[in-house]
């Protein structure tokens, strides 16, 4: 943590551990509820307060994973009080019913740590209709505090000791939309931005904090609130990524912090006596900090306020709606899905693009396939975007032909529309580039209830590839004219589970890791390729199927983390790609002769690569295709 470590009023720094700040106080008697227990700085956050004598209720979405931190606790603290509940932030319904349960145990309610949350994930919307980070993040905990405060207030009353409720938020909010909280666009997808819309919520958590405290000093309780930054945690940084792991690691842990510094803060707000009576404050590194000014608008957080009660009374149904502030907006959240825009038409080279494929090595694709006379199609969500795109190169490129059809990859039956749309347009097809990818997000089934990452980088392209490769068969068959497919793979395959492809537990959240979720992902887009590879040659068809890891992009790394940002951006453009070096692969192997005939390779900076052995396993291979095939079926 050097060169951050001084101290600050309090007598602690950014060095400063969770067991640092709570040495020497007793917490014996209290009882405190933390969200996102069961990783992290959450599991950190209650093994300090346990170890303080706290008893801690882990609200929780994998109850399996909670009772390993549980296990690990009591071995090391046996008299610790731990329990664990069932708690999905993202959905209301779950929320009713964890703060049922509780209220019903009669356990009493010392200290709230509203600390769960997911970061910059692609667009997707909760269970009850609304952008997921939103959602989750702020609405989530919003109703759980909501639905707790009186447990609290009869708990402050009656053990005459000051209650704390603690918003888990981040310097992120520093970089939301520029009006704060967008109450009209909440769920527009056209204008989504994965960590401008993490910004929002955390931006959220302070201003609820900020009204709660205004709320609670009104009603005279004995209760606390304020929001605070844990700091970013260099144990999260790439850490399936080979040697980068080992780089970006290695400078981070100059200015960022393990787990037990990220708890610190957390711990300090929620037990600390130097925090007493202090209310709608924000802290960082166990000090008093300072927010936007943003953060600290009382009109924007009334409105805010009144926004998220009206969407929980609209989802259950609550009469007597307070239909001032946010109920418009509100309202139209609940009472009906985004409208996609009109489809486009599309022509010959296919570029399947999703979520936010519209930028980066998507985009210089697309543009460079362009520029070397190529009429390119993109399969995108976001048409929008994708018209943004084409005008940009338009302007570069007058004489460009590129066209957008609109494409989900998360969605069988609108890869079967796409496909279909395509098909019936008669016109051929000469390469086909499986590009569309998300990364390493939090456990979800798809449209098809399938685990998310699996069914948008991996099923979606076997389908569509399997959908249109009669019509790539006619044209390498007209035109005498190898057709190429290119998967897009990534490095991160080495990284996969121990068996490769979990056919058995595809969807079993309670082994679920993010970042192996999506190194499977990949495995099976090199798989798909190599037994492609072996049945187009059977069939004696003109094309070849190979895959690719593109490299890792500078521009990608922390490009809204401030100070951060600019430390690791200046060391990783010493070992990582611009965004023209990141497409390289891709135009290499979709375009270049010295690829002709080539198929089943797997290629990195415009090179053949050497995969895993998982990744020429042939008798894998097959078994995916056959496992892809029936799940199609």
């Amino acid at each position: 943590m050097w060169p951050f470590n001084r101290k600050g009023p309090s007598g602690f720094s950014s060095s400063s551990t969770a067991e640092e700040v709570t040495a020497g106080i007793d917490a014996t008697g209290l009882t405190a509820i933390v969200t996102g227990a069961s990783s992290g700085i959450g599991s950190e956050t209650a093994r300090v307060l346990a170890l303080r004598g706290a008893h801690v209720v882990m609200g929780v979405r994998n109850l399996t994973a909670a009772k390993q931190v549980q296990q690990s606790i009591l071995k090391d603290n046996p008299s610790a009080k731990l329990d664990a509940m069932e708690l999905d932030l993202s959905s209301m319904e779950s929320v009713k019913k964890f703060a049922s349960q509780y209220k019903s145990s009669g356990r009493p309610l010392n200290i709230l740590i509203n600390n769960a949350g997911i970061m910059a994930c692609p667009f997707t919307l909760s269970k009850d209709n609304i952008e997921l980070q939103f959602a989750t993040n702020h609405i989530g905990h919003f109703l759980l505090t909501n639905l707790l405060l009186d447990t609290m207030k009869k708990t402050s009353r009656q053990s005459k000791r000051e209650g704390r409720i603690v918003n888990v938020s981040s310097e992120a909010h520093r970089l939301t939309y520029s009006e704060g909280i967008r109450f009209d666009k909440i769920n527009d997808e056209s204008s989504y931005h994965s960590w401008r819309a993490y910004g929002q919520s955390k931006l959220a958590n302070i201003l609820h904090a900020n009204q709660l405290t205004t709320l609670l000093k009104e009603d005279g309780a004995d209760i606390t609130a304020n929001s605070l930054h844990p700091g970013t945690i260099a144990t999260n940084l790439f850490r399936h990524m080979g040697v980068a792991n080992g780089i970006v690691n290695a400078i981070g842990r100059l200015v960022l912090k393990n787990v037990q510094q990220g708890a610190a803060t957390t711990c300090y707000v929620a037990l600390h006596p130097q925090v007493k009576g202090v209310s709608g404050k924000y802290f960082s590194d166990s000090n008093l900090s300072k927010t936007t000014s943003h953060g600290t608008d009382d009109d924007l957080a009334k409105k805010l306020w009144d926004f998220s009660m009206n969407l929980i009374k609209l989802r259950f149904q609550i009469p007597e709606i307070d239909r001032k502030c946010g109920y418009s907006a509100a309202k139209a959240l609940l009472d009906s899905p985004l409208i996609p825009p009109p489809k486009r038409s599309p022509k010959a080279c296919l570029w399947p693009h999703c979520h936010r494929a519209t930028s980066g090595i998507g985009v210089e694709t697309t543009r460079v396939l362009a520029l070397r006379g190529v009429h390119v199609v993109m399969g995108v969500r976001n048409l929008a975007a994708a018209k943004d795109v084409k005008e940009s190169i338009l302007k570069e490129i007058p004489s460009a032909k590129v066209d957008a059809m609109e494409l989900d990859l998360s969605s069988l039956e609108s890869v079967k529309k796409f496909a279909s749309e395509f098909n019936s347009s008669a016109l051929p097809l000469n390469i086909l580039i499986n590009n569309a990818g998300i990364m390493a997000c939090p456990f979800m089934l798809s449209k098809d209830n399938i685990e998310l990452q699996f069914a948008t980088n991996h099923l979606g392209h076997f389908l569509l590839t399997n959908l249109l490769l009669d019509t790539m068969k006619k044209t390498s068959h007209e035109s005498k004219k190898e057709g190429r497919i290119v998967n897009l793979s990534s490095e991160a395959h080495r990284f996969t589970y121990s068996e490769g492809i979990c056919f058995d537990k595809i969807n079993d959240e309670s082994s679920y890791s993010s970042w192996r979720a999506y190194g499977q992902s990949k495995l099976a887009n090199m798989l798909h390729a190599n037994e492609l590879t072996r049945r187009l040659k059977e069939d004696g068809a003109n094309i070849t199927a190979n895959s690719l890891h593109p490299g890792a992009i500078t521009t990608n790394l922390f490009r809204h983390s401030g100070v951060v940002n600019g430390l690791v951006n200046a060391f990783g453009k010493i070992v990582f790609k611009n965004v023209p070096q990141g497409a390289a692969t891709t135009c290499y192997v979709a375009l270049h002769p010295q690829v002709k005939g080539v198929s089943g390779k797997y290629f990195a900076d415009s090179n053949l690569s050497t995969p895993t052995s998982q990744g020429t396993d042939a008798r894998l291979a097959k078994k995916l295709w056959d496992f892809s095939m029936n799940l199609i079926k």
